[in-house]
């Protein structure tokens, strides 16, 4: 099973690390004046679930689940073409043997949370997409929807930060990339 977060957000989501780049679209005044940051780096969280989850099967119809994870403050945006709305959105995708949901989080509920705290409201997001997906019209047949979403909360509840922070996600990234290539380390 392999799990893949797709990160969508407003505007006025900061990441952390990112406040000098030039991706950014707010000036860096702004930054300064609002102290709250996501601080997440979703990668690292996939590489750890992809972890959990290696070698386990839930079923012969997915074999990819991607979070369609939408972060920002719904109410400023209202309803339209950029978020998909408090009934979410789910695709199964047979001839890939994909499925897709959206799991949403409230921009101004997580901002000033602690990464913790954050990572618990990903778990809550990515759980809700689960279970959108397990009651959509058009969906697997042969998919395990409540054990892949036990697997996947077991998982997120047992995580600390700094397994699923940017610097493991890369320090596990050149070990691989190593290992493969038949390089020891120095």
């Amino acid at each position: 099973m392999h799990f893949r977060t797709f990160l969508k957000t407003g505007v006025e989501v900061l990441h952390v690390g990112t406040q000098h780049s030039n991706g950014t679209a707010l000036p860096l005044e702004h930054w300064k004046a609002n102290a709250g940051r996501w601080r997440l780096f979703t990668p690292g969280i996939d590489a750890y679930l992809n972890q959990r989850l290696a070698g386990r099967s839930f079923g012969t119809s997915i074999e990819n689940f991607m979070l369609l994870l939408e972060i920002a403050d719904f109410a400023a945006w209202g309803k339209g073409v950029a978020f998909t709305g408090p009934e979410g959105y789910s695709s199964y995708k047979p001839k890939t043997r994909e499925l897709r949901s959206v799991g949403q989080i409230d921009w101004l509920d997580v901002q000033m949370l602690t990464p913790t705290q954050q990572l618990d409201a990903y778990r809550t997001a990515a759980i809700s997409a689960i279970r959108r997906a397990s009651e959509a019209t058009r969906r697997p047949k042969d998919f395990e929807f409540s054990e892949f979403a036990q697997a996947v909360d077991d998982a997120l509840r047992r995580a600390k930060i700094s397994q699923v922070s940017r610097s493991s996600f890369e320090a596990n990234e050149v070990q691989s990339f190593a290992a493969v290539d038949g390089f020891a380390a120095r």
